[in-house]
Parts: structure tokens; sequence; C-alpha cells
């Protein structure tokens, strides 16, 4: 590939330049679509397959800033045309993602849920620490390097579809910018995510052995590794019907409450790097 000879060739060629400057918001819109998808996306299918309550609410209020905000930055660094210029604008926007990697699951859905279902507005403790501005520089760090790698990226990449005569040839430069994406994702999944969903697994796999053997007589220690003894004062209201959602945490993602909400009434849990400890009812009966 020789992109500065093709640069060369498209810069009097006003439909040439055309296509790349709307190439580049495909370009930049598939990389904030693959970074949602990869940081949020999975761990709400996974939420899903737990019982959690609302799920989908991560990815839905992210993936709309970051489709926008890349399209944006691709479009922009496609009329500059220069790769390292655009390389310091997707490290602009990898600033904008890491906010939103640290903001959303802490501080955004809580807000959407109480309007989402205002039953859960009293039974919601969410705090923002100070310390979370490290967990933002960590995940600014991360993001930088695959956002920034994908900017560098977007020039020589475009300019090879831009004349491809295949199809393939065309959508390749997306393809890219999803491996990057999915390996980037996969590690800010690490930094919230994984800690706040760990604990809803926690309960939810509980609360499912606690309904398959409710009446039957189940061995001491298999009863201790599955932490039946958090539910004794709250076995009576566990339905096979519920949901669940993170409602409070520490600084550092380990003691964690997880709200269930049964048929009949809330139950909040604490848990220790995912150990459930115990269980009791909240709020009024459902």
């Amino acid at each position: 590939m020789k992109p500065y000879p093709l640069r060369t060739t498209s810069a009097g060629n006003p439909a040439i330049l055309q296509f790349k400057h709307r190439f580049g918001i495909w370009y930049g819109a598939a990389l904030g679509l693959s970074f949602a998808i990869f940081a949020w996306g999975v761990d709400s299918f996974l939420l899903s397959r737990m019982n959690g309550l609302f799920p989908w609410l991560k990815f839905l209020g992210g993936v709309l800033p970051c489709v926008i905000v890349g399209g944006g930055v691709g479009w922009l660094s496609a009329r500059l045309d220069r790769p390292l210029l655009a390389m310091l604008l997707w490290a602009g926007a990898a600033s904008v993602f890491a906010w939103l990697t640290v903001n959303l699951p802490l501080q955004i859905t809580p807000r959407i849920l109480d309007l989402a279902d205002p039953d859960i507005q009293d039974l919601l403790h969410y705090t923002y620490y100070e310390t979370f501005s490290t967990r933002f520089t960590v995940a600014y760090i991360w993001i930088a390097i695959f956002v920034s790698l994908a900017g560098l990226l977007q020039i020589p990449l475009s300019d090879s579809a831009v004349f491809s005569t295949s199809s393939f040839g065309r959508i390749s430069p997306m393809l890219a910018t999803l491996v990057l994406m999915a390996v980037c994702g996969t590690i800010v999944d690490g930094l919230n995510n994984e800690k706040l969903r760990g604990p809803v697994d926690a309960v939810n796999t509980t609360v499912q052995f606690a309904l398959e053997n409710r009446g039957r007589e189940v061995d001491p220690a298999e009863s201790r590794r599955m932490h039946l003894g958090a539910l004794r004062s709250v076995g009576d209201l566990i339905t096979p019907e519920r949901k669940f959602i993170v409602s409070g945490y520490d600084q550092l993602l380990e003691q964690v409450q997880v709200l269930a909400r049964f048929e009949g009434a809330w139950v909040e849990c604490d848990l220790i790097v995912n150990q459930l400890i115990r269980c009791e009812q909240v709020g009024k009966p459902r």
C-alpha cells in the first residue's frame, strides 16, 4: 500500500475527497460502536443471563455518544488527512470514552434508573469516591493506546479502502477497528463492569440453588459453599421471578450491595469480594 501517492491523486478530485470524508465518518462510527459493544454490550448480555434488572441500560446509554464522537472525530481526521493529527484527535476522543467507562456504571445509570423505575429510587445508594479519578486515569491510558493506534491507521487504511475494487477491501478497515476495540473493550470491562457483575452472579447463583433445594436436606458443607445461611432471614421471600442490580459499593468495588426484586419484596444482599454475607428485606412490600 502506498498512501502518499494515493492522497496526491485524490487531492484535486472532489468526488474522491468527499468519499474519503464519508468513509472517515463510517470508520469513526464503527470504532465507537465496536468500543461500546465490547465495553458494555458484552456486560449487558451477561447480566441478562443472570436475571439483571435493566441489563442493557449501560450499553444503550453509552453506544450513542461513542458513535457520535467516533463519527465526528473520524470525519475531522479525514478532513485533515494527516495520520499524526488523526492519532492526536483520537487520543482526545479516548478521554470521552474513558469518562463514560467510569461514570456510566457508577453515576449515570443510577439516575436513569430513577426515571425507569421510581420504586427503586430510595433503594440505591451509589457514591462517587475521589479515588475514582484513578480509575479514569487507568481507563484513559488503556483506551488511548488502542484508540490512538486506530487513529494512526485511519488515513492509510482509508486510502486503501477508497481505491479498492472489492467490497471486502472497503470494509476491512472496519474489521481492523473491531479487533482493536475487542481487546480494548475487554480490558475496560475488567476495570468496573466485571467487579460489579460478579456480585450479581453470586447472588443469582445462590438464590437459584436455594430454589432448587427448597424443602430438601442440604449437605452442610455444600450449604456453606453456596452461602445458603445468608438467605436464612429472607428464605420465604425468594421467588423464581427475580431481578438483581448493584445498589451500593465501596471505593475499591470489593464490598458490594446487590438489590433483589422478588415478586413480593425487595431484598438487599451484602457481599465481600463476591462472597455472599447476608441478605435482608428492604423498602416497602411489592
